[in-house]
Protein backbone atom coordinates (compact mmCIF):
# COMPACT_ATOMS: atom_id res chain seq x y z
CA UNK A 1 0.00 0.00 0.00
CA UNK A 2 1.59 3.47 -1.25
CA UNK A 3 2.37 5.77 1.78
CA UNK A 4 1.63 9.12 2.10
CA UNK A 5 4.71 11.49 1.29
CA UNK A 6 3.83 14.22 3.77
CA UNK A 7 1.94 14.78 7.06
CA UNK A 8 -1.31 17.57 6.53
CA UNK A 9 -0.53 20.02 8.78
CA UNK A 10 -3.88 19.11 11.22
CA UNK A 11 -2.74 16.10 11.58
CA UNK A 12 0.90 17.23 12.54
CA UNK A 13 -0.92 19.43 14.96
CA UNK A 14 -2.57 17.03 16.45
CA UNK A 15 -0.20 14.25 16.91
CA UNK A 16 2.15 17.40 18.34
CA UNK A 17 -0.53 18.09 20.94
CA UNK A 18 -1.21 16.04 24.22
CA UNK A 19 -3.74 14.19 22.65
CA UNK A 20 -3.41 10.62 23.82
CA UNK A 21 -2.89 8.17 20.94
CA UNK A 22 -4.63 4.62 21.11
CA UNK A 23 -2.60 2.12 19.13
CA UNK A 24 -4.51 -1.05 17.86
CA UNK A 25 -2.40 -4.13 16.89
CA UNK A 26 -3.26 -7.56 16.15
CA UNK A 27 -2.53 -10.48 18.98
CA UNK A 28 -0.97 -13.78 17.35
CA UNK A 29 -5.10 -14.79 17.78
CA UNK A 30 -5.87 -12.52 15.19
CA UNK A 31 -7.98 -10.63 18.37
CA UNK A 32 -7.05 -6.51 18.54
CA UNK A 33 -4.76 -5.38 21.34
CA UNK A 34 -5.32 -1.79 22.39
CA UNK A 35 -3.16 0.58 23.77
CA UNK A 36 -2.49 3.97 24.96
CA UNK A 37 0.58 6.15 23.51
CA UNK A 38 2.67 9.66 23.57
CA UNK A 39 3.04 10.16 20.03
CA UNK A 40 5.00 12.63 18.29
CA UNK A 41 6.02 13.17 14.35
CA UNK A 42 9.76 13.39 12.88
CA UNK A 43 9.44 13.47 9.09
CA UNK A 44 6.60 12.15 7.26
CA UNK A 45 6.28 9.54 10.16
CA UNK A 46 4.49 9.21 13.84
CA UNK A 47 6.85 8.20 16.00
CA UNK A 48 6.45 6.95 20.14
CA UNK A 49 8.47 5.20 23.16
CA UNK A 50 7.20 2.51 24.65
CA UNK A 51 8.67 -0.30 26.70
CA UNK A 52 10.26 -2.80 24.89
CA UNK A 53 8.78 -6.13 26.50
CA UNK A 54 4.88 -5.12 25.99
CA UNK A 55 2.52 -7.35 23.65
CA UNK A 56 2.15 -3.85 21.67
CA UNK A 57 6.20 -4.53 20.57
CA UNK A 58 5.88 -7.72 20.15
CA UNK A 59 2.67 -7.64 18.22
CA UNK A 60 4.78 -5.16 16.07
CA UNK A 61 7.57 -7.41 15.20
CA UNK A 62 5.04 -10.18 13.94
CA UNK A 63 2.38 -8.29 12.30
CA UNK A 64 3.90 -4.34 11.25
CA UNK A 65 0.08 -2.87 10.81
CA UNK A 66 -1.57 -0.63 12.80
CA UNK A 67 -4.24 1.40 13.57
CA UNK A 68 -4.19 5.01 15.44
CA UNK A 69 -7.02 6.92 16.88
CA UNK A 70 -6.68 10.20 18.42
CA UNK A 71 -9.25 12.56 19.93
CA UNK A 72 -9.15 15.82 19.30
CA UNK A 73 -10.76 18.62 21.83
CA UNK A 74 -12.54 20.31 18.48
CA UNK A 75 -15.96 19.67 17.46
CA UNK A 76 -16.53 20.30 14.14
CA UNK A 77 -19.70 22.48 12.68
CA UNK A 78 -22.53 20.04 13.46
CA UNK A 79 -21.26 19.52 17.11
CA UNK A 80 -19.35 16.19 17.09
CA UNK A 81 -16.67 15.61 18.37
CA UNK A 82 -13.25 15.50 15.76
CA UNK A 83 -10.85 12.59 16.05
CA UNK A 84 -8.39 11.11 13.94
CA UNK A 85 -7.81 7.68 12.56
CA UNK A 86 -4.29 6.94 10.93
CA UNK A 87 -3.51 3.50 9.19
CA UNK A 88 -0.30 2.42 9.14
CA UNK A 89 2.60 0.00 9.27
CA UNK A 90 5.92 -0.07 11.41
CA UNK A 91 8.86 0.49 10.03
CA UNK A 92 11.29 0.57 12.90
CA UNK A 93 11.16 -1.06 16.03
CA UNK A 94 14.73 0.75 17.19
CA UNK A 95 16.74 1.93 19.90
CA UNK A 96 15.22 4.52 22.57
CA UNK A 97 15.57 7.91 20.85
CA UNK A 98 16.50 10.19 24.41
CA UNK A 99 15.89 13.19 22.64
CA UNK A 100 12.16 11.97 21.50
CA UNK A 101 11.45 10.98 24.84
CA UNK A 102 12.08 14.10 26.53
CA UNK A 103 9.98 16.01 24.18
CA UNK A 104 7.08 13.38 24.55
CA UNK A 105 7.22 13.77 28.31
CA UNK A 106 7.55 17.97 27.73
CA UNK A 107 4.17 17.62 25.42
CA UNK A 108 2.46 15.10 27.75
CA UNK A 109 3.03 16.03 31.56
CA UNK A 110 5.42 18.86 31.24
CA UNK A 111 8.48 18.45 32.03
CA UNK A 112 11.51 16.19 30.45
CA UNK A 113 12.77 15.33 34.34
CA UNK A 114 9.72 13.09 34.94
CA UNK A 115 9.47 9.56 36.29
CA UNK A 116 7.27 8.11 33.22
CA UNK A 117 10.03 9.55 30.56
CA UNK A 118 11.96 6.34 29.07
CA UNK A 119 14.96 7.38 28.23
CA UNK A 120 17.12 5.81 30.60
CA UNK A 121 14.99 2.71 30.22
CA UNK A 122 17.53 -0.69 29.39
CA UNK A 123 14.42 -1.78 27.58
CA UNK A 124 12.49 0.93 26.08
CA UNK A 125 12.12 1.35 22.25
CA UNK A 126 11.41 3.84 19.44
CA UNK A 127 8.83 2.81 17.11
CA UNK A 128 8.56 4.69 13.70
CA UNK A 129 4.68 4.47 11.92
CA UNK A 130 4.59 5.19 7.95
CA UNK A 131 1.27 6.40 7.63
CA UNK A 132 -0.88 4.22 4.74
CA UNK A 133 -4.28 6.44 5.06
CA UNK A 134 -5.86 9.14 7.04
CA UNK A 135 -9.64 8.93 8.46
CA UNK A 136 -11.60 10.13 10.93
CA UNK A 137 -13.77 12.87 11.52
CA UNK A 138 -12.10 16.43 11.22
CA UNK A 139 -9.89 18.83 8.68
CA UNK A 140 -7.88 15.82 7.60
CA UNK A 141 -11.09 14.33 5.99
CA UNK A 142 -13.23 10.79 6.01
Amino acid sequence: MPSLRTIPAPVEALLGSDALAHIITSNADGTPQVSVVWCGVRGEHVVFCTEGNTAKVRNLRREPRVLLSIEDEARNASGTQQHLVLHGHVIDVGPVDADLCNELCRTYVGRADHPLNLRHSATAVTVTVEIDRIGGNGPWGS
